[in-house]
């Protein structure tokens, strides 16, 4: 990886409820952005995210883990934040070394009690902050939907910047 000028780095923490696609998510991203040669699976624990043995035993993050990925001239330093309540105390110490926060929304599950924590804790620290919509091809996935709960809950400045072509 080549040197940055500090303006050209990102730290951004990926949050939000547990098995909402954070780590599928980041694993997808590294291995586009070119920074692994395949793609990870964390059902198959074959992830570069979770990596210690009790994460995939249990298939979820356990603790914060930090990947870097190169974009456009960018570097992105992608914090992993396990979703689970038992593991706030990783949430509040990624989101206080982040730029900003993109808060990770299942479509089959919709605003769920760790997606509100998530933005309260990154609202309170005053960081940007942007949703991902999550698990399009799963079954009872509802784009419209979650993101009328998301304006709901949120507020009328959530807006989506892409929408998902199908249902």
């Amino acid at each position: 990886m080549k040197d940055y000028k500090s303006e050209q780095i990102r730290n951004v923490a990926f949050c939000g409820h547990g098995r909402s696609g954070k780590t599928s998510l980041l694993e997808a991203a590294l291995f586009d952005s070119g920074a692994t040669t395949r793609l990870g699976n964390v059902d198959a624990g074959t992830g570069v995210l979770d990596f210690e043995p009790e994460e995939n035993k249990r298939k979820m993050s356990i603790s914060a883990s930090l990947a870097a990925l190169e974009w456009k001239n960018f570097k992105i330093n992608a914090l992993d934040v396990p979703g689970f309540p038992d593991f706030v105390a990783e949430m509040h110490g990624a989101l206080a070394a982040a730029d900003a926060a993109v808060i990770v929304v299942s479509a089959s599950a919709g605003v769920e009690v760790e997606t509100e924590k998530a933005w309260a804790l990154a609202e309170s620290l005053n960081l940007p902050r942007a949703f991902f919509i999550t698990k399009m091809d799963r079954e009872h996935a509802d784009f419209e939907k979650v993101l009328a709960d998301l304006i709901i809950k949120f507020g009328n400045s959530v807006l989506p910047v892409q929408v998902p072509v199908g249902k």
